[in-house]
């Protein structure tokens, strides 16, 4: 379905993702959690967001740590019982707030990084080094130095000149270092969405032979130890199939090369790429029988082994919304509009955003607005905006799902 904005522009929209996800908001609320709604205004642990703003001012990002810690036992109760041993490590891309990764810390999780300064920044609030993956498709000799010296648990290799530049870096060092290395399996057709198709900027391809080149150059070196394979290709799942497709790829991968090379790789990395907690939930699937049925052709596999997940949005996302103040209402010829002071250099309009806006008091109206930011760059509406109900200037909104790849 499309509908057309006040230029005349059509654009798609995902009624459905719009209702399942404005249906599971609500009933988020209804229940005795920390977002519910009391008296029919919205709590975040029993505080009404009037009273949360008044100090401070909007726009305002709160997060709930009842929430995050569920979150994070939840994801915990899956690794748990698992038939294969889980490392859970959290993308800190997803967050850098340092009191909201110091909950993650302080109940156990490790830490994924992509650069020096998320490194740096997961150092200081207090990872060891050897809780830290890292990840990413270019890394600053300066950084791999840093990291190998420091004894980080794992480096993901996704180059040819990385494997190279380590390897000296190993001989120069008198010490063998663990990598893993980032391959991209064909997946079925019938799964879209991938963002590592052949040719991408992530890791090594398989078709053609590149992973398995890259994987000989490895083995073949004596200051490297082939520990891991990393595979990641979907982001915002609620549905195990596309995971269990790459674990099913990875699988199929590990068996010919391990018996053409006569190794067995101990880690296997299948990164990130959940939806947020109750929206998975409310399409029916819980994170214990996502991650089941994401690690069944994993059982297969000869001998110990061990995965590592990394779970951003899973654990912070629905554990954080942004507060924000309507400073206009207005009507076009096509849309009636609710301008708020939180614009994109908060909530980032990405295509993976799963914004849920309504009114901290909540109404009974069915009058229906488009959320728009105050900012002057043409911009579409904020993801799944639409608000219902009797709405003013001044007027408090909540946009959930705001934890995870936003300002914070």
């Amino acid at each position: 379905m499309s509908e057309r904005d006040d230029n005349g522009m059509t654009h798609s929209v995902n009624l459905n993702q719009r209702r399942i996800a404005s249906s599971a908001t609500r009933r988020l609320l209804s229940q005795d959690g920390p977002f519910h709604a009391e008296a029919g205004e919205i709590r975040i642990e029993r505080l009404s967001c009037q009273e949360i703003v008044k100090p401070l001012g909007t726009p305002l990002l709160v997060y709930s740590a009842a929430r995050l810690r569920d979150n994070i036992a939840e994801a915990a109760a899956a690794a748990d019982a698992s038939p294969v041993p889980i490392r859970i490590h959290f993308a800190l891309k997803a967050c850098y707030l340092a009191g909201v990764v110091s909950l993650l810390r302080q109940a156990g999780l490790n830490v994924e990084v992509m650069s020096e300064w998320e490194y740096l920044l997961a150092r200081r609030i207090g990872f060891s080094s050897a809780q830290v993956v890292v990840n990413g498709p270019a890394k600053r000799p300066e950084f791999l130095e840093r990291a190998v010296i420091d004894g980080v648990s794992l480096i993901n290799v996704e180059s040819l000149s990385e494997i190279a530049f380590l390897q000296d870096l190993g001989r120069r060092l008198g010490r063998t270092i663990d990598v893993g290395i980032r391959i991209n399996p064909i997946l079925s057709r019938r799964l879209r969405g991938a963002f590592t198709p052949p040719g991408s900027k992530f890791g090594f391809d398989v078709p053609g032979g590149e992973a398995a080149r890259a994987m000989r150059s490895v083995v073949a070196s004596r200051s490297l130890s082939l520990q891991g394979v990393h595979c990641h290709s979907y982001t915002r799942q609620y549905e195990p199939g596309a995971h269990q497709a790459c674990a099913a790829a990875v699988v199929k991968f590990l068996r010919r090369t391990e018996a053409d090379l006569g190794i067995r790789i101990p880690i296997l990395d299948f990164g990130g790429g959940f939806g947020s907690r109750y929206l998975m939930e409310a399409q029916g699937r819980t994170f214990r029988q996502f991650i089941r049925e994401m690690l069944d052709p994993v059982l297969s596999l000869s001998g110990d082994r061990q995965v590592i997940i990394e779970p951003g949005r899973y654990l912070v996302n629905d554990a954080g919304a942004c507060l924000t103040s309507v400073l206009t209402c207005k009507r076009t010829a096509h849309r009636r509009w609710v301008l708020v002071d939180a614009g994109r250099n908060i909530l980032p309009p990405r295509e993976n955003a799963e914004y849920v806006v309504m009114p901290c008091r909540l109404s009974r109206g069915r009058t229906l607005y488009h959320v728009g930011d105050f900012l002057c760059v043409p911009s579409e509406p904020i993801p799944l905006s639409l608000v219902g109900g009797s709405t003013a200037s001044g007027d408090l909104l909540a946009v959930f799902n705001a934890g995870a790849y936003t300002f914070s």
